[in-house]
């Protein structure tokens, strides 16, 4: 994990050398850091996100993937053909946008947000 940038009250890192798989059969796509203990999950639709005990995300498992990341121009036939995965972090006034920044084999890159807000509610309180 790479600190980029930390302008007052708003933090941004990137985690890199991810593992990832695209499981075709049951539509998962699943992105962690290997030898990474989840201590949380948060569940918000179909993105599943895995927290450390020191409040890291470890990891991103996305049900129903070819359906819910075609929204964002991520296509199925990128999903069985991906190059790398990172993950881009940017935590300001209680809330985390999460980046799923995935590159295909042919170059294309996109990127796909997941927002959590309210960062301080009691459900967040257990990480």
């Amino acid at each position: 994990m790479k600190q980029l940038n930390t302008i007052g009250n708003r933090r941004e890192y990137l985690i890199r050398d991810l593992k990832f798989n695209y499981d075709n059969l049951n539509d998962l796509f699943y992105v962690y850091k290997e030898n990474s203990s989840v201590y949380a999950n948060v569940v918000i639709g179909d993105f599943h996100v895995e927290f450390s005990k020191e409040e890291q995300v470890v990891g991103i498992e996305i049900l129903n993937a070819s359906d819910l990341l075609e929204e964002y121009d991520v296509s199925k036939d990128m999903l069985e053909n991906i190059k790398k995965v990172e993950i881009k972090i940017v935590n300001k006034d209680n809330s985390l946008l999460i980046f799923l920044m995935i590159a295909s084999l042919a170059d294309v890159e996109k990127a796909v947000p997941i927002t959590m807000n309210n960062f301080e509610s009691p459900m967040m309180q257990a990480i």
